[in-house]
């Protein structure tokens, strides 16, 4: 039986770095995006494809959930250099009918297979009205709310969830078995932004625990992390090695397990505690919600609910309480720092960028911006 002491597989190791900022450095947009661009492309990618994944990340972190975006360029980059996923691989579809799609992603990066797989999947849903995705073979899908938000924006009520490396353990073991495996809702709204429901099964993304390693503090001890002994931790290493706790105790294992199933089982991809890098899975509905009543009846009763949310808000909201909706804060993060054109890391993130330059020969030359 493993010990399965240590960090989930794939996951790189980070430490803090000497001399690494200790506060967040802020820079412009403008001159992240050509460089990541850059990067990507000394890796190995087409410009068509370094477009697509840095446009991707840069997404996540506009939107205030820079655990995801170029936080993993570095975990990419190693990923390319050991084989276990190819730069120039391409997401190919197997199998379809009107209602299903199955695509094989041939162990590329996974916001480009998932996107591009996206992409097709929003083309046959304007024909069919509703059609069910699966992708094999694919990888880290990063800030996952990207791809059902594109869905959304093209009118169509979309749900998501993926597979990854284990380390979440069945409800009473200590053995890693599972993923977080995130999933993702969001809604057409008529003329605003879509309503986005994006979940780990753990309380925080474990992106953040991470963070906490490479940045060399401690996680709150009510984050709910154990060491393997079942003891608490606010120890970020420790809390990785030990036992991860999912929302809701066994009713989280449950809906983990589930996703487990449809992204990885049904895929026909790796599941369960054979996820690896190159080896995930994913799984899509996308609705109209045409096929079900009429659309403008829909977009009705949907500024119906969020009125019916604002006033709840503004006439009953506990004290020191703001109401927001699912997705709300982290859309008004992301119109801010597009207005602004600027995007703030921590010094761990600048260290691992600062490193990835140098192994490519793509020197990280974006100025911070003085405060």
């Amino acid at each position: 039986m493993s010990n399965e002491s240590h960090s989930p597989r794939g996951i790189p190791d980070d430490r803090p770095s000497a001399g690494q900022s200790e506060k967040p450095l802020s820079f412009k947009l403008k001159e992240l995006r050509p460089w990541g661009i850059a990067a990507y492309i000394a890796a190995g990618m087409s410009l068509r494809d370094a477009e697509t994944v840095v446009d991707n990340q840069l997404w996540s972190d506009t939107r205030g959930v820079d655990t995801h975006g170029f936080q993993r360029l570095s975990w990419y980059i190693d990923w390319f250099r050991d084989g276990s996923t190819d730069p120039k691989a391409q997401m190919e579809i197997i199998q379809e009918t009107p209602a299903v799609v199955v695509a094989d992603g041939h162990h590329g990066l996974g916001q480009l297979v998932i996107s591009r797989f996206m992409e097709h999947l929003i083309e046959v849903a304007k024909t069919s009205g509703l059609v069910a995705g699966v992708i094999r073979n694919s990888n880290d899908w990063g800030c996952g709310a990207n791809y059902p938000y594109s869905a959304a924006q093209a009118g169509f009520v979309c749900y998501g969830t993926t597979t990854s490396v284990p380390n979440l353990a069945p409800f009473g073991s200590r053995r890693k078995l599972f993923g977080n495996n995130p999933i993702v809702w969001t809604f057409p709204r008529r003329d605003d932004a879509p309503i986005v429901l994006d979940m780990a099964m753990t309380p925080v993304a474990l992106g953040k625990v991470l963070r906490a390693r490479a940045e060399g503090t401690e996680i709150p001890e009510a984050w709910g992390f154990l060491d393997r002994d079942g003891n608490p931790t606010v120890n970020p290493d420790v809390a990785m090695k030990g036992i991860v706790p999912a929302i809701g105790g066994y009713k989280g294992i449950g809906m983990i397990t589930a996703s487990n199933i449809l992204a990885g089982i049904l895929a026909g991809s790796s599941h369960s505690g054979d996820v690896a890098v190159g080896h995930r899975g994913q799984f899509f509905l996308l609705m109209d919600p045409a096929m079900f009543r009429e659309k403008d009846s829909y977009f009705n009763d949907i500024e119906n609910m969020v009125a019916q949310i604002r006033a709840a808000g503004e006439e009953d909201s506990l004290p020191g309480q703001q109401v927001f909706l699912p997705g709300e804060i982290e859309q008004q993060t992301m119109e801010r720092h597009r207005v602004e054109g600027i995007v703030s890391y921590p010094g761990s993130v600048v260290s691992s960028l600062n490193k990835v330059g140098i192994t490519l020969g793509v020197p990280f030359n974006c100025e911070p911006i003085s405060s």
